[in-house]
């Protein structure tokens, strides 16, 4: 039976999740320390790997309560484009989420692409409503109005 060692992740991998003790064979300890992997099994390195867990969990914590207020803004911010009308009273054109991105900025929100949970451009007059994911299941409501 070969030899077995308890290590600590670094990081999360196909061995397992970040900071994860698991129990690895001696040779491929060897090659996942020369790599920086890994931590050996110990005190201090436990230590250290709890107080990391704790700053990483305030960090969250903090990032969320920002999240909370970015997403109470976000839902009271009305944003207001003007499309022009063909004979028929149809929209000419759309409003792009460039144009969106665009206007929150100066708005003073800075948001990317992949936040907006809508994918297609917007050319329905009247009141539109877009989702906005902030953190994890967090989604805000942007309101747009299209005159």
């Amino acid at each position: 039976m070969k030899k077995l060692e308890k290590v600590i992740l670094r990081q999360r991998s196909r061995l397992g999740e970040q900071y994860e003790v698991k129990n690895l064979k001696r040779g491929f300890v060897r090659f996942l320390l020369l790599r920086k992997e890994i931590f050996l099994y110990n005190e201090k390195n436990l230590s250290w790997v709890e107080d990391q867990k704790k700053k990483k969990e305030k960090e969250n914590l903090l990032l969320e309560e920002k999240a909370q207020e970015l997403a109470k803004k976000l839902s009271n911010l009305t944003l207001t484009f003007a499309l022009k009308k063909n004979e028929k009273g149809e929209p000419l054109g759309s409003v792009s989420f460039k144009e969106i991105l665009q206007k929150c900025e100066q708005n003073g929100f800075h948001l990317e692409k992949s936040q907006l949970l809508d994918s297609h451009s917007l050319n329905k007059f009247g009141e539109n409503i877009i989702k906005v994911k902030l953190i994890n299941n967090l989604i805000a409501n942007l309101k747009i109005i299209i005159n």
